[in-house]
């Protein structure tokens, strides 16, 4: 299977938030998704109303505060998770899937099942690209650090750093999946998120 591949969905836009999953950035549609990919299903995807996971709101940026110390404080040791990351300014959405955990072991954690993805419109469904851990990778899927939010790969793919930035360093462990350009520090892409929540992910 392609480590990066661009979805043929045909289920509607969402309409108005419904929040059934106490998000204010996503609906259950993108939920439906999210599922699909978590089992590989990349063209047979579940639909809102077969969706196997239960999604449990751990930490929202703008209601909890956006520094590392909160995530770590609402999302460590709570297993599998999802991260859904806003873009400032944007429709645009992106994040990864964890399937461990989150801790503060300074360290990497391997895993061949977390994936990165984004929606460059979050309002149309037909605009969603996830990209599976390179599994040359795998050592680099997940970092875990007391000083930084979310990490995904080695590179590093997705960064939350310790003063609260987003960050990217290109594609390392991950294929590419459309994180917008912002401006540049020290080989960093930085770019402004207006929010970003965290859902632990559980087998119904």
């Amino acid at each position: 299977m392609a480590p990066s591949k661009k979805l043929n969905i045909n289920i509607e836009s969402p309409r108005k938030p419904k929040h059934v999953y106490d998000s204010v950035i996503v609906e259950s549609q993108h939920f439906a998704i999210f599922s699909s990919w978590i089992e590989k299903k990349n063209d047979s995807y579940y639909t809102e109303s077969n969706i196997p996971y239960k999604f449990n709101l751990l930490y929202r940026a703008n209601r909890d505060g956006n520094t590392p110390a909160t995530f770590h404080a609402k999302c460590d040791n709570k297993g599998a998770t999802i991260v859904i990351v806003k873009i400032q300014n944007s429709e645009q959405i992106l994040g990864g899937y964890n399937p461990l955990l989150w801790d503060q072991s300074n360290s990497y954690k391997n895993t061949t099942d977390s994936y990165m993805f984004s929606f460059t419109n979050r309002n149309d469904l037909k605009t969603a690209k996830v990209g599976y851990i390179i599994s040359a990778h795998y050592n680099y899927a997940i970092y875990c650090n007391q000083n930084h939010g979310p990490v995904f790969g080695g590179g590093y793919d997705l960064l939350q750093d310790n003063n609260g930035d987003w960050k990217s360093n290109n594609s390392y462990s991950y294929p590419k999946i459309d994180i917008p350009q912002g401006y540049s520090v020290s080989g960093y892409n930085i770019f402004y998120v207006e929010n970003y929540e965290v859902f632990q992910v559980t087998k119904k």
